[in-house]
């Protein structure tokens, strides 16, 4: 009998290791959940939300206009050491240009509206978004600190696409 007890117990702990390290492996990888700290794509994330990001959809396939993306703050827009990651939606893209003004933002002349983003009241650009680079900005345009006020994203910086509120229950929904 002990030696059933010690065979479940040794196989229990080998299982045990193996959830280990495949949710280590997702994790690191393939998808993870992120929390939002600031209102700065109110009214799209609110702060505190969860979202559900995909990390190994950007293995295959480049950041495109309009996604939400998760990234590394660049070097030059740390206000403090290890700050947490950013997230913001892409607006431009290599090789485009990027304009801001009378409250509307423009792609290569033409304007770019989000549904329910807050109109800017500043000025940017037009600047053209170099090869590798994105241009970020935040869905609470006015209080989002981003792409316009520290520059352009280095793609290398992306982490993860956000894809779904998950959390609160009453903010469930997927990401546009």
């Amino acid at each position: 009998m002990a030696e059933r007890f010690w065979d479940a117990l040794s196989e229990f702990i080998i299982l045990l290791i193996i959830a280990f390290v495949l949710a280590l492996g997702i994790r690191t990888a393939v998808a993870e959940v992120r929390w939002v700290p600031t209102g700065s794509m109110e009214p799209t994330i609110i702060a505190g939300d969860r979202l559900f990001t995909v990390k190994l959809l950007y293995y295959f396939t480049e950041p495109a206009r309009g996604d939400i993306v998760v990234f590394r703050v660049p070097e030059r827009a740390q206000q403090e050491p290890d700050m947490p990651p950013f997230v913001k939606r892409v607006i431009g893209l290599p090789g485009e240009t990027v304009e801001i003004r009378a409250g509307k933002v423009y792609i290569d002349g033409e304007e770019y509206k989000v549904k329910n983003a807050r109109v800017p009241q500043y000025a940017y650009g037009p600047v053209e978004v170099e090869k590798g680079k994105l241009f970020v900005l935040g869905d609470n345009r006015n209080a989002s600190y981003d792409s316009h006020e520290w520059g352009l994203l280095p793609e290398e910086n992306v982490i993860a696409k956000a894809v779904y509120v998950i959390w609160p229950l009453n903010h469930i929904g997927v990401l546009d």
